[in-house]
């Protein structure tokens, strides 16, 4: 055979294989993105089944498939101990991720993610529907964090679904809860200004009454308080006070005397039978809608004195705490 014979076969047959090769790996690579792609979404599948605040509402045949599916697909395995704890429920996997940062430690990371997942759990316990979604955590150097062109010491951005806090905030833990709280508790996206001022109440009391700390920024450093000073929930303030017209105050003053309201139930009820009172309250309540005036108050503290009547929490000394406070019920 020629030379020119043979670069003659070797061009027929070039013609021939590189497209049947280019097929075959191109039918390879897909049938290895469909396989990647399917995994990911049952990975993505096992995380949420894991990360559910409420174990015992996921059957045990359920979770064992969730820890083998993950561990399978995982390129370091689990070992025998975490996949125990994750089967039986003992854990479940976080719902929240830290952004990297020089003001997050090990340490603030570690006690921060405990926290937060168990106050997670303990707002789902007395009522408010489970968060599936992630949230990111991001703790920035300083007193105060910038967003949208206001400073705040801690703050929920809900365009991100982030919980921002400044590092002068971030070892007490009530600020930070307070920022999911805002998250949770939230019954919609436009509320009027006095209902976002029994929001903020409820937004400070729900973390202090888990904490069994009725004060707000108490652990913050001592260059925090120099920016925001601590609240104390343990107060008598009116509720005339709050000024609808004024966001800062609507924020502030809602905090501590809503905040402070719901204390005094809590002092009254107990802290479990406020807590799940105040979350069904509010979750009816914020749904309805009322026209944004004073009255708002009132109607608010009228239905939590319905939800007790003919209970064995029925007492004219919850009626006092909101008349003491300047509401005419």
């Amino acid at each position: 055979m020629d030379w020119d014979t043979a670069l003659k076969m070797a061009q027929t047959f070039s013609y021939v294989a590189v497209p049947l090769v280019v097929a075959i790996g191109g039918w390879l690579l897909q049938r290895l993105l469909q396989r990647q792609s399917i995994s990911r979404d049952y990975v993505q599948l096992a995380i949420t089944i894991l990360s559910s605040s409420e174990p015992s509402r996921v059957p045990p045949e359920i979770r064992s498939w969730a820890v083998d599916l993950l561990n399978q697909n995982s390129p370091i395995k689990l070992d025998a101990r975490t996949i125990e704890c994750l089967k039986s429920g003992d854990i479940a996997l976080s719902g929240f991720q830290f952004v990297p940062s020089r003001a997050l430690t090990p340490a603030l990371k570690q006690e921060l993610e405990t926290s937060l997942n168990r106050f997670k759990t303990h707002l789902t316990k007395v009522g408010f529907p489970d968060m599936e979604e992630s949230v990111a955590v991001d703790i920035r150097p300083g007193n105060t964090v910038k967003i949208g062109g206001q400073e705040f010491v801690a703050v929920w951005d809900r365009t991100t679904d982030s919980i921002i806090v400044a590092r002068a905030f971030a070892n007490d833990t009530v600020s930070v809860l307070r920022q999911l709280a805002h998250k949770i508790i939230l019954a919609s996206d436009d509320l009027s200004n006095a209902y976002s001022a029994i929001k903020s109440g409820l937004a400070s009391y729900f973390p202090c009454s888990f904490t069994n700390c009725p004060m707000v920024g108490e652990n913050a450093s001592k260059a925090g308080k120099l920016v925001f000073p601590s609240q104390d929930l343990r107060n008598r303030r009116q509720f005339s006070e709050i000024d609808l017209k004024d966001w800062s105050s609507v924020q502030n003053d809602g905090s501590v005397i809503w905040g402070g309201t719901f204390w005094q139930v809590r002092e009254l009820l107990g802290s479990e039978n406020a807590d799940r009172l105040l979350a069904r309250a509010w979750q009816e309540f914020a749904a309805e809608k009322q026209e944004d005036d004073g009255s708002v108050f009132a109607a608010f503290a009228s239905r939590l004195l319905e939800q007790l009547t003919g209970t064995d929490y029925d007492t004219p000394r919850l009626r006092t705490i909101f008349e003491e406070r300047g509401l005419r019920l």
